[in-house]
This record gives C-alpha cells, structure tokens and sequence, in this order.
C-alpha cells in the first residue's frame, strides 16, 4: 500500500509547479549528519559545496554510494563523484545522480568548480543538466548553473552558502524554483565537529538540519544528525582504510514513510 501511494504521489508531481525534480538523496555520510554537509571544511564527505573544490586536501577521489528511500525495493538512489584538484588551489568535480522507480526516473549531470581565493574565503560554480521522464508522460530536459562559497571567518568556524537555480528552471513547461542553503561548521578539535544549516526554495518551507561527528580514533567516525520537516533522526558509521578507501553506512529515520537506508564507498589521493 506504501508502494503504490508513493508511485501515485511521484506521478502526480509531475502535474504541480515546482515538484517535478525531487531533492537528491544526500550520500551516507552526509545523510548521516541530518544532510548537514555545506560547510564541512573538508573533502572527505564528496562534494556537498563546489567550493569544497579549492582545499586541495585530496589530489583525486571518488565516491559511489547509494540508498534505498524509505526502504521501497523498487525504489533506489545511486550517486558518482569525482574529484581532482588543479594546483594547489583548484579543483574540478563531476556528479551522476540517478534516482526514481520503474515508472518514473530522475538524472542530474553536474560540473563543478571550485578555487581558494585566499586563506580563509573560497568560491565554487557548477554547471547542471536535468533529465526527468515518466511512463505515459514523456520526458524533459534542462540546464541551470548554481554558485556556492566557503570561509572561515574566525579559528575553526567555517560558513558556506549554496546558490541552484538563480534563475529557474523550466522542465517541460513547470518551473524548478530558486534555491538557497546556508550552513556552519564548528571543529572544535580533530576529534568533533558540529555542522548545522538551513534549505530553502520559493515554493516549499524552509527546512533546518543538523548533525555531529565524532572520531574516537583516527580511522572511525560516528555521526549523529536530525532534519526537519517532518522532524527526522539519522545515524551513521565510517571507517577509513590505510590505503586510502574509506567505507561509510548512514540510515534516516522518516516517522512516517521509514527507514532510509544508505552506503558509500570511496577511494582518496
């Protein structure tokens, strides 16, 4: 019964402004910090800010993950990033998102940018191609572009913003709206930090998360993360590897729709 409301729900959408692209699925580590991810001040979490792009802390990595929403079978969420930096300032970054369910699928193709303009400030850029389609329905294309920039105003707080869609986004005549995020990042030590922000586009509430990582030792990190709308529970493990692979497994709890399930592998340079 769950099943079948969701496809009718994903179906109809497609009839309602500004619903016809569903918010991607976060990666495991990311959803497992309540998709608190903008203004983490690393790269070891994908790229969740272009602006991420410009710390230069890895030289080449990649990430692939997926997630089952809301633990529907039929349903999945698979992510690719790729990222390699330029120098010692810049970076590149590639992403494939694919998500839906036999009768309805959603892509995104991005490529981003990001570049240190000094100590403490760095500025991102991405360029996207959209791609829905639905059985019966046809399917639509679109391109848009977003901005994103990350500082360290004081000793260990890092800020960062997000910028998608500053212009819309029109997907077979229906409109993606304008959307904005804003998050914080306090590392109190290597040990923990505490990320948090806030998710807003013109047609929808504003949504608030957050989230927590802790490191008992240099290889494990255990995360914790809430969001709201409805208010959400998440919880996550990773473990890095010696020879540069890192596991991660998230899962968010919905108190309505379940359990959503998540994992992740990726390899650093």
């Amino acid at each position: 019964m769950r099943s079948s409301f969701l496809i009718l729900f994903l179906l109809g959408s497609l009839c309602l402004p500004a619903q016809v692209f569903m918010r991607p699925f976060d990666n495991a580590a990311v959803l497992a910090l309540g998709g608190a991810g903008l203004a983490l001040p690393d790269q070891d979490h994908g790229i969740v800010n272009d602006a991420q792009l410009g710390l230069g802390t890895n030289k080449l990595a990649v990430f692939a993950g997926t997630a089952i929403p809301y633990s529907i079978g039929g349903w999945q969420a698979h992510q690719f990033q790729g990222m390699f930096a330029v120098g010692k300032n810049s970076g590149f970054g590639v992403e494939v998102l694919h998500a839906g369910l036999e009768s309805y699928q959603e892509q995104r193709f991005q490529l981003g940018y990001g570049r240190r303009l000094s100590d403490k400030l760095l500025l991102g850029a991405h360029f996207q191609l959209l791609r829905v389609s639905a059985q019966e329905y046809g399917s639509a294309n679109g391109v848009s572009g977003g901005l994103s920039v990350l500082a360290e105003p004081i000793s260990n707080l890092w800020l960062g913003a997000k910028l998608d869609y500053p212009f819309g986004v029109t997907l077979d005549e229906e409109q993606l709206p304008t959307r904005l995020q804003i998050g914080a990042t306090w590392k109190s030590s290597a040990a923990l930090l505490l990320t948090g922000g806030v998710d807003k586009d013109l047609d929808r509430p504003a949504q608030i998360n957050a989230g927590l990582e802790y490191r008992p030792v240099e290889a494990v990190r255990m995360r914790a993360g809430m969001r709201s709308g409805p208010g959400r529970l998440c919880l996550g493990l990773g473990y890095r590897l010696k020879n540069g692979i890192s596991l991660d497994a998230g899962a968010e709890w919905h108190p309505v729709l379940g359990i959503t399930p998540a994992l992740m592998v990726a390899w650093h340079r």
